[in-house]
């Protein structure tokens, strides 16, 4: 059996290290704001989501798959929905 080179072992260990420090930083980060970033308000949500494109729309589950993206899709429906009820009981 031959015997690891050095380089394999370098990799390694700095394989090792980024997956500990990948795991400190979801601990230690995990559910907090993101930096610099303030949340937005689910009408603006609404009102962009509304003016996307169906090519917009496909290009963003080309891009990030079905998995990443129908699920916001299916929040912002929901979302639309609740908006929709009050203004229909109005009528």
């Amino acid at each position: 059996m031959a015997e690891p080179s050095i380089y394999d072992l370098v990799v390694e260990e700095l394989l090792n290290r980024h997956q500990i420090i990948k795991k400190e930083l979801h601990d230690r980060f995990n559910k907090s704001k993101p930096f610099r970033q303030e949340p937005v308000d689910n009408k603006q949500l609404l009102v962009e989501y509304d003016e996307m494109t169906p090519e917009k729309k496909q290009w963003l589950r080309q891009q990030f798959g079905d998995e990443a993206v129908m699920p916001y899709f299916e929040k912002l429906e929901k979302l639309k929905q609740q908006y929709q009820k009050p203004s229909e009981e109005v009528q």
